[in-house]
C-alpha cells in the first residue's frame, strides 16, 4: 500500500480577506492619513490669514509705498505656498523639499535654525500649570541685612 501524502488544507485567502494585523495597521495608517490631511488643511489656512493681516499692514504703509510693494509681494508669495499646502501630498511635499536641500544646503540650514528657534519659544510660551510656575519675590518682603539703628 502506498502511502497516501497527507495535505493540510489551508484557508482559502479571497483577495478582499487580510490579516487581522495588516487590517490594523492599514486601519491606523489610514487615521494617521487622514488625521495629518486635516492638519495640512489647517496650516494652509492659517497661512491663507497670514497673508491676509500682511495685506491690511501693507495697505496701512501709504507713506511707504516700497514698503507696501515688499508686503503685497509677501502676501502673494504666503497666497501660493498655502496653495501648493493644500494641493500637494506629503511624499511629494517631502520629494520636493529634498531636491531643494541638496540645491540649497545653506538655506536648508538657516530654514532649520530658523525653525528651531520657533519652536523653542512656542515650547518656552506654553501655559505652565500655577503650581509649576516660580513663584516671584513681588509680593515678599525680603530683609537684606539686619536693621540698621538710626544714630543721632
Amino acid at each position: 500500500m502506498a502511502k497516501a501524502a497527507k495535505k493540510t488544507r489551508r484557508p482559502r485567502r479571497t483577495s478582499y480577506s487580510k490579516p487581522v494585523g495588516n487590517r490594523i495597521f492599514d486601519d491606523a495608517l489610514s487615521l494617521a492619513s487622514t488625521l495629518a490631511e486635516s492638519r495640512k488643511r489647517s496650516g494652509a489656512d492659517r497661512i491663507v490669514e497670514l497673508a491676509s493681516a500682511t495685506r491690511d499692514f501693507g495697505a496701512t504703509l501709504d507713506d511707504f509705498p516700497q514698503l507696501r510693494f515688499y508686503s503685497d509681494a509677501a502676501a502673494e508669495n504666503l497666497d501660493d505656498l498655502a496653495d501648493y499646502i493644500a494641493k500637494t501630498e506629503f511624499p511629494d511635499m517631502l520629494e520636493d523639499f529634498t531636491h531643494f536641500a541638496r540645491r540649497q544646503p545653506v538655506a536648508t540650514l538657516t530654514l532649520g535654525v530658523a525653525a528651531g528657534l520657533a519652536f523653542t519659544q512656542l515650547v518656552h510660551g506654553w501655559p505652565v500649570p500655577m503650581k509649576a510656575r516660580p513663584k516671584s519675590s513681588a509680593g515678599r518682603t525680603r530683609r537684606r541685612g539686619r536693621a540698621r539703628k538710626a544714630v543721632h
